[in-house]
């Protein structure tokens, strides 16, 4: 899809290109280019978060000491690279995904206090961060965590117990919300009712300071978002 009709469209894309490797300048120019200051969510290098290189042809520089949020050479090299893409595209988030099985553990979590206070501080990303807990993490748990980290913590709004309503995340003390749908082995688009899920929690918190997003990651994640974009002028109309 073109950047440029995207951006007609939509004001958030959380953008995984440096995820892998380092992006070519002329890719990044373009990126920067397109969108608007802020609308880019921009992913960490994996290098910094995970141990395991995903499938690539070009990779971040890397050795036996990256990722699970560690403090190591290759990935501080990375970090720089990507605050100066963060800066150049005037990202409005910069997206920090925990790897499979990054469990609650004090050891974990006293490596989360170290990297965010030292390492990948705001100052040094150069924008908000966003922590994406595994999903061995209790939300709430997680949030907590991540308000004395100082980020903001995503999740999943559309991941409930059976049985629980929407309203259980209403009570949720954040400054800030970003939601990533995922698509939980559903097929094909998100259901009318969904939608309307996600449009009332937004309400919910639509006085929030810190504001909020929304990035999906469902299988139609493009009609998804078209589609709650729509649900909401609907509902305000």
């Amino acid at each position: 899809m073109e950047r440029e009709r995207y951006f007609q469209e939509l004001d958030l894309l959380e953008l995984s290109a440096l995820f892998a490797g380092p992006l070519k300048p002329s890719s990044l120019a373009k990126w920067a280019e397109a969108a608007p200051k802020g609308a880019i969510a921009l992913v960490a290098p994996w290098v910094l978060t995970h141990r395991k290189a995903p499938k690539s042809t070009s990779l971040w520089p890397h050795d036996a000491t990256v990722g699970d949020f560690r403090d190591s050479a290759p990935g501080r090299a990375a970090l720089a690279q990507f605050a100066a893409a963060v800066t150049q595209l005037g990202a409005g988030y910069a997206v920090f995904r925990s790897p499979p099985l990054f469990a609650a553990s004090a050891a974990n979590r006293d490596t989360l206090k170290k990297f965010f206070a030292e390492i990948a501080t705001e100052e040094t990303v150069g924008t908000r961060r966003v922590w994406v807990p595994d999903g061995l993490w209790d939300l709430r748990t997680a949030i907590t965590f991540a308000n004395e980290l100082g980020v903001i913590c995503a999740f999943d709004p559309l991941v409930r117990d059976p049985g629980q309503p929407p309203e259980v995340h209403y009570d949720l003390e954040v400054e800030a919300l970003y939601l990533r749908v995922a698509g939980l082995g559903r097929s094909g688009a998100l259901r009318s009712e969904k939608l309307d899920d996600l449009v009332m929690l937004l309400a919910h918190y639509a006085d929030l300071p810190g504001g909020s997003a929304i990035a999906f990651e469902s299988p139609e994640r493009w009609k998804d978002a078209r589609n709650l974009k729509k649900t909401i002028v609907d509902a305000v109309a």
